[in-house]
């Protein structure tokens, strides 16, 4: 019987931590306590160290198949293991062939699955063309067979291959989606208000980050959040919204939960760690859709995380090549995306969880148990308990170490933390008990993740 002790450790307990063992059989927890007496095939004396359940990234872009210069599932997995993220859920769009249909997904899967060094889900695409021509129904019910975890929405999209919906669509979509128990993500901004902006903007000539700013308000997240709401009273559907930057977002959703509609969302790092007045330090590295935001809106967004308005925590991870992707003299041609997948977790474990603005079970509930709950992977995903995958970070809290991007795994050799110094570095992340990433050893290079199903 394959078989691994972790002795001494610490482990969370409520708001705080115990030490205890844990006998990994299988890949699975199998028992958690004083275990000295117990035998198993292999022991790892912790020392005190800490153990966590492994985070899990519900938003990722790895680019894989059709632009791979940008990442791969390889070095995007790569850097979720060094990041001591064990599940990724990578999103439907940026690839080619994307999840539009099953015969997507399945083209997309024969080329990750043999890839993936930490476990993953799916999202599966929906868009207006396939309202339109009628196909909508049909490729949902095949997605949602093949296991996909929700369906990915724009209301404003920069990508030809995946085109936005109206409001129409959107609740066509909602409509099947309510029916087939399965919640839509929605990429929340406003398209007539964008557009109008941009186009405005963009007859000056080049554009500044300022420009950029400007062209995406943030009354346009707003007004997409509301539209959103009010379609889920309409069509019983649960929306999620990615990437909340605003703090008038957050109010609408904690009103919205308060009237008991099905509604959540998340936010990303650099909405919580960044402002506006950022971008004069870091200018392109830090350019995403939608911006970061001002001061307001990171405290809006820290006190929606604290109390659960703010369901979890994701990356929103989309590397480019660099730097040529994002040194460009028009602010409005420079790529939009961040790595992320590293820094997470030691950024949310520091100035979440040291700093006291999350209490412990709150942390490991916005970086792993909620994604885990509302994308049908709970139990055994995003859990440090008996009988689920023995998906597990060691962490050594006394540690303090500084982020470098070109020390990432990921292609993308840049971040805009830069420089930032953190406590509590990620020593060994174990996914169904097999090590992938050590930090004496660095990143598995054994294939062993593997496609998670929506239960």
């Amino acid at each position: 019987m394959t078989s691994l002790k972790l002795s001494r450790g610490k482990i969370p307990a409520r708001d705080d931590f115990v030490q205890a063992d844990i006998l990994i059989v299988k890949g699975k927890i199998s028992a958690i306590g004083n275990l000295e007496k117990v035998a198993s095939a292999s022991t790892l004396d912790l020392q005190g160290l800490i153990v966590l359940p492994g985070a899990i990234d519900p938003h990722v872009h790895f680019d894989d198949p059709g632009f791979t210069w940008r990442e791969d599932f390889s070095t995007g997995t790569a850097s979720a293991a060094k990041g001591g993220i064990t599940t990724v859920i990578d999103m439907p769009e940026t690839s080619l062939p994307n999840c539009r249909s099953p015969e997507g997904l399945l083209a997309k899967l024969e080329v990750i699955e043999k890839k993936a060094l930490v476990d993953f889900a799916l999202w599966g695409g929906v868009t207006g063309e396939e309202v339109r021509d009628g196909s909508y129904r049909e490729k949902m019910q095949a997605l949602v067979s093949l296991g996909v975890v929700g369906f990915k929405i724009y209301t404003i999209s920069g990508m030809s291959t995946y085109p936005r919906v109206n409001y129409w669509e959107m609740r066509r979509i909602m409509q099947e989606a309510s029916r087939l128990k399965v919640p839509v993500a929605v990429h929340a901004e406003d398209y007539d208000l964008v557009f109008a902006a941009t186009e405005e903007l963009r007859k000056k000539g080049k554009g500044t980050f300022l420009d950029y700013l400007a062209s995406r308000p943030a009354v346009s997240e707003h007004l997409a959040v509301a539209s959103s709401i009010l379609l889920v009273q309409d069509t019983g559907a649960h929306v999620h919204i990615v990437h909340i930057s605003t703090g008038t977002g957050v109010e609408l959703v904690a009103e919205a939960k308060e009237r008991g509609i099905s509604v959540s969302c998340e936010t990303c790092p650099q909405y919580l760690l960044l402002d506006a007045e950022d971008f004069r330090k870091f200018g392109s590295l830090m350019k995403t859709t939608p911006p970061v935001r001002e001061k307001w809106d990171q405290e809006k967004l820290w006190e929606g995380l604290k109390y659960g308005v703010v369901d979890f925590v994701s990356t929103d991870h989309a590397s480019c090549q660099y730097p040529q992707e994002k040194e460009k003299e028009d602010f409005f041609e420079v790529y939009a995306g961040i790595p992320g997948c590293e820094t997470m977790l030691p950024l949310l474990w520091e100035e979440g969880y040291v700093k006291g603005r999350l209490a412990l079970s709150r942390f490991l509930e916005a970086t792993g148990q909620n994604a885990a709950v509302l994308y049908g992977l709970y139990p055994e995903k995003g859990t440090l308990q008996i009988g689920a995958d023995a998906d597990l970070i060691i962490l050594n809290p006394q540690k303090p170490w500084e982020i470098r991007g070109s020390e990432l795994a990921s292609k993308g050799k840049y971040t805009p933390f830069e420089g930032r110094r953190v406590s509590g570095k990620i020593l060994k992340t174990l996914v169904r008990g097999k090590i992938v990433y050590s930090e004496e050893g660095g990143v598995s290079s054994e294939v062993s993740g593997k496609l998670i199903k929506r239960r």
